[in-house]
């Protein structure tokens, strides 16, 4: 046990703590065999990333009609749980480390008969395995479903943007984006696409998403909006697609221009990555809090403007 949790903390500090999305897991398994040569079901129950990466999990062990030694109630019924931190690691990994505080087998009695346990759990959205060690019972193993957290996929395509800095005073802006579309096989990229895109100057306006404060999360409206967007690009597979992304006036030119262009590349990369439209179709734009679209509502300047190329 010892030399689990001495590689744990040596692999915690080869790749760092991992701020990932918040998500509950529910999931059960085994202890494969106690000292007294029987197995028992567990129920686990976590929170991930909570806190920077910090998180919190339950066990629960039951098994009915067996004999061991410490059944004190001489019931045959044998509980334990235990109670304890998990640590992301990084996506697809996660570290864990747990105690009964209370109970027969607590901190409140012997410590060497005190449920301790420690584990990895490897992460394939939304499932994850368990795998621990255990004293009293060995190794254990576990599946697990996580909720809240999202579903990835391999990117087929990736789309880079780049770009000149301006000064607040130049006008108009011409943006420059360098879309690069790559294949990766076996993580080397084979073949690389690049082109120029001059700002065009007739567009046909498809839809407007409006986005959180200071984010690039679609607002409740726009989220269900989407799939109507989607099906509308779809069907359209020989059109240039021009995303635009805007902000509202809080903040320098140079910060909104970057904000901007995060909002459009979010929805590009959602484009392309989850609904298969070609990297090639797709131009990436930002005007930054240079275009407001209502003096009054800032709510309405938090936008990305999706356009038809003419």
């Amino acid at each position: 046990m010892k030399k689990i949790f001495a590689a744990i903390l040596a692999l915690t500090s080869v790749v760092g703590i991992s701020q990932t999305t918040p998500s509950i897991e529910v999931g059960g398994g085994m202890a494969l065999k106690h000292t007294e040569d029987f197995y028992i079901p567990r129920l686990t129950v976590a929170g991930a990333n909570l806190f920077k990466g910090l998180g919190i999990y339950a066990t629960y062990e039951q098994r009915n009609e067996v004999n061991f030694i410490d059944d004190f109630n001489g019931d045959g019924n044998y509980q334990r749980y235990t109670v304890g931190p998990m640590l992301t690691l990084n996506s697809s990994l996660y570290a864990f480390a747990g105690l009964s505080p209370v109970g027969p087998y607590g901190l409140g009695h012997s410590f060497g008969k005190v449920r301790k346990e420690i584990g990895l759990g490897l992460v394939f959205n939304p499932i994850t395995l368990r795998l621990g060690y255990s004293n009293w019972v060995g190794t254990t193993i576990g599946v697990a479903y996580r909720f809240g957290a999202p579903k990835e996929s391999s990117p087929k395509r990736v789309i880079t943007v780049s770009r000149r800095t301006a000064k607040p005073s130049e006008a108009p802006r011409v943006d420059t984006v360098r879309i690069v579309e790559t294949v990766v096989i076996k993580e080397e990229v084979i073949k690389e696409i690049i082109k120029e895109v001059e700002k065009p100057l007739e567009l046909t306006h498809i839809a407007t998403l409006y986005f959180q404060f200071n984010q690039t999360n679609y607002t409740a409206e726009s989220q269900a909006l989407l799939a109507e967007v989607v099906a509308t690009i779809q069907a359209n597979p020989d059109q240039t697609i021009v995303i635009i992304g805007h902000t509202d006036e809080v903040g320098t030119d140079a910060y909104n221009y970057t904000l901007g262009l995060n909002r459009a590349q979010a929805l590009a990369n959602a484009l392309v990555i989850k609904h298969g439209v070609h990297a090639s179709q797709i131009e990436v734009r930002s005007e930054g809090k240079e275009s407001p679209a209502n003096a009054v509502n800032a709510d309405k300047n938090r936008r990305v403007e999706v356009y038809y190329k003419k």
